[in-house]
């Protein structure tokens, strides 16, 4: 049986279910882009974390802390990557409502471990900010049928 989301994102959903919900699969939901964790949490690294980034970025590590952490963290065997006003410092707009890692291929640990879903408060955030969909305590994304149009066919295009 295909999983849900792949017949969301291939529009073997029914055109009548599209039009107002969908129930979304929590273990598999992508990340939509949306940079919402990345406003939200502020990260740490380890210090070999910080060395690979630096070195991918072709800087020395503590000109890579002085220009990237965050000064106020007082643990000197670990980093916070800092923030600007609104998200993390390697937080880029690639399209409109679309954000992207400028240190993805280098991107520490948390970042890479972290799994989007349905469930989570800001995949939430993103899909209502973003989309105009919430979603219901079951797990159904719930919009107009625009909104979850334009959602499956960005999902389709990842």
């Amino acid at each position: 049986m295909a999983n849900p989301l792949e017949s969301f994102a291939s529009g073997t959903v029914t055109e009548a279910s599209a039009k107002s919900s969908f129930v979304a699969d929590p273990t598999v939901f992508p990340c939509i882009r949306c940079g919402v964790c990345c406003s939200i949490y502020q990260v740490r690294v380890s210090r070999s974390e910080a060395e690979r980034i630096a070195d991918r970025m072709g800087m020395n590590y503590w000109d890579w802390v002085g220009h990237h952490c965050d000064p106020r963290w007082p643990d000197s065997r670990s980093h916070l990557i800092g923030h600007t006003d609104e998200a993390c410092i390697f937080l880029e707009k690639a399209d409109v409502d679309v954000y992207r890692c400028a240190i993805y291929d280098v991107r520490p640990d948390s970042c890479r471990n972290w799994v989007a879903g349905v469930f989570k408060p800001a995949c939430q955030e993103g899909l209502t900010r973003f989309w105009n969909i919430r979603v219901s305590s079951r797990g159904q994304l719930e919009g107009d049928g625009d909104s979850l149009t334009r959602l499956r066919r960005f999902i389709g295009m990842l």
